[in-house]
């Protein structure tokens, strides 16, 4: 295994932290708490239509930001979709149903729009909801610049310094090696790859939830990845569809948002006006 995805998945685990250890358990609030998802948008940064989907033929030039369009808010009402029924398997929520919620958004919003805080918060009050929840998928098979190359670059310092001491520190091997990790490393920090027989497709989500009941206050805020799609999730598909880009995406979406999911369950509840996040 190469050393620059034991960095990745370190790099990453101290980004969004330790929060969902699995040995946590989980007491369920005296008092059911009502939650409304009001949406999770798009913020990874994609570009074409063969970011999100393995297509036999190429798009057009001219169709291809419609497509991308219909792609992402696609997954955007899907991940809002697959969050809202996870949530609602938390013992000590009431979750008001996804389609209930849509319909609330698309007549706040456009469904294609990020609703401001206050209709956000209007959508809480309309459905008499306690919290109201809102997200952002911020890596999507492409990871934003910020950790991929900060990422990249650790990994070629340290596979430089490799070879450097194995070769007497040569300018010239270490040159050469430093271009080699570029070319290979770059395809997996910046888009995700096969490496040594596994799919890497980084998803990554945040959340937010705001407290409407007594005061209106920021009391949760959670971000989950999922890095190596889980061999179980893909084998429930054909083998040829696990090599889809759309399936990989798609699973790892649905485990980040499990995961979530079970984070709320443990830790989301009705604060005192007076206590912080």
């Amino acid at each position: 295994m190469k050393i620059f995805y034991l960095l990745f998945i370190a790099l990453l685990f101290l980004v969004t932290g330790c929060n969902s250890l699995p040995f946590q358990k989980t007491i369920p609030p005296e008092t059911p708490i009502k939650i409304i998802v009001s949406q999770i948008k798009m913020d990874a940064p994609l570009s074409s239509p063969s970011d999100l989907y393995s297509f036999k033929d190429p798009i057009p030039s001219p169709d291809r930001p419609i497509v991308l369009a219909q792609l992402i808010e696609e997954v955007e009402t899907r991940a809002q979709k697959l969050f809202t029924e996870q949530l609602a398997q938390q013992e000590g929520f009431i979750v008001i149903p996804f389609d209930e919620a849509y319909q609330t958004r698309t007549e706040a919003n456009s469904p294609s729009e990020w609703l401001n805080k206050e209709q956000r918060i209007a959508m809480g009050i309309q459905a008499g909801a306690d919290i109201v929840i809102s997200g952002r998928i911020l890596d999507f098979g492409k990871v934003q610049w910020q950790y991929w190359v900060t990422g990249l670059l650790l990994s070629m310092a340290v596979e430089t310094l490799i070879v450097g001491a194995a070769t007497g520190f040569n300018p010239s091997i270490m040159a050469i090696a430093a271009a080699s990790e570029l070319v290979t490393d770059l395809p997996f920090w910046w888009g995700g790859a096969y490496i040594a027989g596994w799919a890497f497709r980084p998803v990554r989500i945040k959340l937010q939830a705001v407290q409407i009941t007594e005061c209106e206050k920021v009391i949760w805020k959670e971000q989950e990845l999922m890095v190596k799609i889980p061999g179980k999730s893909l084998k429930k598909h054909s083998p040829k569809a696990q090599k889809r880009k759309e399936v990989q995406l798609g699973v790892n979406l649905e485990e980040t948002l499990k995961g979530l999911a079970k984070i709320a369950g443990r830790e989301l509840r009705i604060k005192s006006c007076k206590e912080g996040i």
